[in-house]
C-alpha cells in the first residue's frame, strides 16, 4: 500500500496504515528488569532504590585491582596506595613520615645491614666504600654513626655478616674477608685466606661466595675441611644462601638467568655439594632471597617472586612475576610480612598469610623515602620493630622519631562499572571514619612528687579525638577529574553532576592540622548512581486491518489494503528483526518490530481473511 499521510496517519517501513488511536501507547522501556535476590545474606542487590550501589569495608587483600567490581573482582582489594596502611581489617589510616637517618654523615648509595647482639642489642651497620659505621640509637631524628678504625690500607667493602658477637667483612678481590666484634670501634683483624662478595651467617655457618666460587669458613676464617667448595659453571656468579626446611638454598646467576641450588649436609655435618633445583626463566636474574614460613622470597630484577619448598628433597616450586612493582632489589622479613626495595625511594610490603592467586601474596606500597630525586631502594632490613633501607640517591631511612604521620596519603578504589557497560550518573558517596585519639593534660609526673624514668609523661590525662581530613575525587571514563569533595563522617554528600560508564574513584586522608601524629581512619565508604544507558521507546500501534479503511482526514476517501499480506509483511519485520522506519505526524524513528497480536473482528466479506486489529509492539534502535 502506498503511503498517502494525509489520509492514513502512520507509516511503518515505508507503507501507510491507519490505527485505533483509543489503544495507541508509546512509553520509555525500563531500565531494570525485575529481579529476585536469592542469596542467604542481606546486601545491595536487596534494596529497594532506583539508584545502584558500590561500596568498600576492607582492604586488606592488597593493591594491583584495575577494577573494583568485575565479577573476578574482590571487593577486599585496590589499584594503588600511596602513605597508607591497609593491613590492619576494616582500617586505612596514615603511615608514619620518613626522615634521614644519616645523622651527620653523608650517605647516599650505601650497605646497610641489622644485626642483633646476643643481649638484644640491635645494630644498623652501614658500609660506605671503605668506612665502616655502626648506630644504636638509629631510631632517633640525628642518629650517632661510630666509625670503626679502618685497614691500615682500606679497601672498599661489599658484604657484611654476623653471628651476633663478631661482624665479618669482604672485600672482594681486594683482599681476604677481615672481622670485628659486635659493637666495637676498633680495626677489622683479617681471617684466613678467602676473598668474598658476599657473606651469609646461616644455622651457624658462614658461608662464602667469591664470583662463581662457594664454600663454608670457619669462624677463622680457614675453609671448613671437606666441607662446601663448589664453582659455578658457565661463567655464573652466586649472589646469597637462605635456609631451607631440609638444608640451604643458594642463589646464583648464570648467563644472565637466576637459578636455585640445594645444600645439604651429610651425617656427619659436612655440607654436601649444590644441586640445582630450579630455574627462572630466561633473562630474570635474581638479586636476593630469604626463606620465611615455608616460602622462599625472591627479589629480581623483574619484580618478585613467592615458591614453595619441598620439605624433604630440597625442591623448589615458584608462582608468577609479580611484575607490576617494577624491579625489587632487596628484602626484609617480620612477624607475617616481607618487605621489599623497589624503585623511587619506594618500599612496599607483602602479607605471606593472604594470597589473591596462587603463590600470589596480597601486597601495597609501604614507607616512601624522603630527600630529592628518590632512588632505587638497595637495602632493607628490620629493627626495633621498624623498617629502615636505602634510598641510593639520599641514603638511610627510616620513620621518624617524632611519630608524625605523612601528610597525605591516597587510595585509588580501581574502576567502577557496576559490571556493564552503558553509563550511570554518579549522585552521592559517604563514608565512615573514626578518629585517632591524643592524649592531653597539664600536669607532669615530675611535678607529682615522684620520680620516674620519662618526665616527659603526663598523667591524668584526657583523650581527645584528632581526625584530620578525608577527601575524595572521581575520574570519568574520558579522563576528567570531578571536583574534589571533602567529606564528614556519616554525612552523605551529592557529586557533581556527570554520566561515565566507568569511575576511578580516590581518596585521600590528610592528617590533623596541629597534631601532625594523628589523622583519620577510612573505615568504609559507599556511593550510589543511577543507570543512565541509553533509553529505549515502546509503541504499541493498534493497525487497523480490513479490506477498507477510511480517515477523517482529506476528503475522507476509502483506501483498500489487504489484511494478510500486510499481517505477513510486519511478521516478516518481525521474524528478521530488521532496522526500518517509522513515521508519525512530523516524528520519525528507526524501530525494530517486536512483537505482534491479531484481533480479529471478523471474516472478510469475500471470505479470504480475518478483519480486525493487529497490536504491534515496536521499540525504537538508538
Amino acid at each position: 500500500m502506498a503511503h498517502n499521510p494525509e489520509r492514513l496517519p502512520v507509516t511503518l517501513d515505508g507503507r501507510s496504515y491507519f490505527i485505533e488511536t483509543v489503544q495507541y501507547n508509546r512509553s520509555t522501556v525500563p531500565i531494570l528488569r525485575d529481579q529476585q535476590d536469592n542469596s542467604t545474606e542481606a546486601g545491595e542487590s536487596q534494596l529497594n532504590t532506583q539508584m545502584w550501589v558500590r561500596s568498600q569495608t576492607d582492604w586488606s587483600y592488597g593493591s594491583n585491582q584495575e577494577f573494583l567490581d568485575n565479577e573476578d573482582s574482590d571487593r577486599r582489594r585496590f589499584y594503588q596506595s600511596e602513605g597508607v596502611d591497609v593491613w590492619t581489617k576494616g582500617k586505612v589510616s596514615l603511615l608514619p613520615i620518613c626522615e634521614s637517618k644519616n645523622g651527620t654523615e653523608t650517605f647516599t648509595d650505601v650497605l646497610l645491614h641489622s644485626f642483633t647482639s646476643d643481649n638484644g642489642t640491635d645494630y644498623l651497620y652501614v658500609a660506605d666504600g671503605t668506612d665502616l659505621y655502626f648506630s644504636t640509637n638509629f631510631d632517633e631524628t640525628t642518629p650517632t654513626w661510630s666509625l670503626v678504625t679502618a685497614l691500615a690500607s682500606p679497601e672498599t667493602i661489599v658484604d657484611l655478616a654476623s653471628d651476633g658477637e663478631t661482624v665479618f667483612i669482604a672485600y672482594s678481590g681486594a683482599r681476604a674477608i677481615a672481622s670485628v666484634a659486635l659493637g666495637a670501634t676498633t680495626q677489622p683483624v683479617s681471617l684466613g685466606s678467602s676473598n668474598a662478595d658476599h657473606l651469609n651467617v646461616i644455622g651457624g655457618r658462614l658461608i662464602s661466595m667469591y664470583g662463581a666460587h662457594i664454600e663454608e669458613l670457619a669462624s677463622n676464617g680457614n675453609k671448613v675441611t671437606d666441607s662446601l667448595d663448589y664453582d659455578l659453571p658457565h661463567n655464573g656468579y652466586w649472589v646469597t644462601v637462605a635456609a631451607g626446611p631440609v638444608g640451604f638454598l643458594a642463589a646464583a646467576n648464570i648467563n644472565g638467568t637466576g637459578t636455585i641450588f640445594f645444600i645439604q649436609a651429610d651425617t656427619d655435618g659436612l655440607l654436601n655439594q649444590p644441586q640445582q633445583t630450579a630455574d627462572l626463566p630466561h633473562g630474570e636474574s635474581i638479586n636476593e632471597i630469604i626463606s620465611y614460613g615455608g616460602l622462599l622470597a625472591m627479589a629480581t630484577n623483574r619484580g618478585g617472586r613467592l615458591a614453595l619448598m619441598d620439605t624433604q628433597q630440597g625442591a623448589i616450586t615458584y608462582g608468577p612475576l609479580v611484575a607490576d612493582v617494577g624491579p625489587v632489589y632487596c628484602l626484609a622479613d617480620s612477624d607475617r610480612f616481607v618487605w621489599f626495595g623497589a624503585a623511587s625511594g619506594v618500599t612496599g610490603r607483602a602479607d605471606l598469610s593472604v594470597f589473591t592467586d596462587s603463590l600470589v601474596p596480597a601486597f601495597a606500597n609501604d614507607l616512601k623515602s624522603v630527600g630529592a630525586s628518590p632512588g632505587n631502594v638497595t637495602s632493607i632490613v628490620r629493627a626495633k620493630n621498624n623498617i629502615y633501607f636505602v634510598d641510593a640517591n639520599n641514603g638511610v631511612q627510616g620513620p621518624a622519631e617524632s611519630g608524625n604521620k605523612v601528610e597525605s596519603g591516597y587510595i585509588k578504589t580501581g574502576g567502577i562499572r557496576w559490571n556493564s557497560q552503558f553509563e550511570k550518573v554518579l549522585r552521592n558517596v559517604e563514608l565512615r571514619s573514626s578518629p585517632t585519639v591524643a592524649l592531653t593534660g597539664s600536669v607532669d609526673y615530675e611535678e607529682t612528687g615522684y620520680t620516674y624514668d620519662d618526665t616527659d609523661l603526663v598523667y591524668d590525662g584526657i583523650a581527645t579525638p584528632v581526625s584530620g581530613t578525608i577527601d575524595v575525587t572521581f575520574t570519568l571514563d574520558t579522563g576528567i577529574d570531578l571536583s574534589t569533595l571533602t567529606l564528614e563522617n556519616r554525612v552523605r554528600q551529592n557529586v557533581q553532576y556527570s554520566r561515565s560508564g566507568k569511575y576511578d574513584m580516590q581518596i585521600t586522608l590528610h592528617r590533623d592540622a596541629t597534631t601532625l601524629t594523628a589523622g583519620p581512619v577510612l573505615e568504609s565508604w559507599q556511593i550510589q548512581a543511577f543507570p543512565a544507558p541509553t533509553r529505549i521507546d515502546q509503541i504499541v500501534l493498534p493497525i487497523v486491518m480490513r479490506k477498507r479503511v477510511v480517515t477523517s482526514r482529506g476528503a475522507g476517501a476509502v483506501a483498500t489494503q489487504d489484511p494478510q499480506a500486510e499481517y505477513d509483511y510486519i511478521r516478516d519485520l518481525m521474524v528478521t528483526k530488521q532496522v526500518v522506519q517509522y513515521k508519525e505526524g512530523s516524528r520519525i524513528d528507526d524501530v525494530v518490530v517486536d512483537q505482534l497480536s491479531f484481533e480479529a473482528d471478523r471474516l472478510s466479506d469475500d471470505a479470504d481473511w480475518w478483519e480486525g486489529t493487529i497490536l504491534v509492539k515496536l521499540l525504537t534502535v538508538p
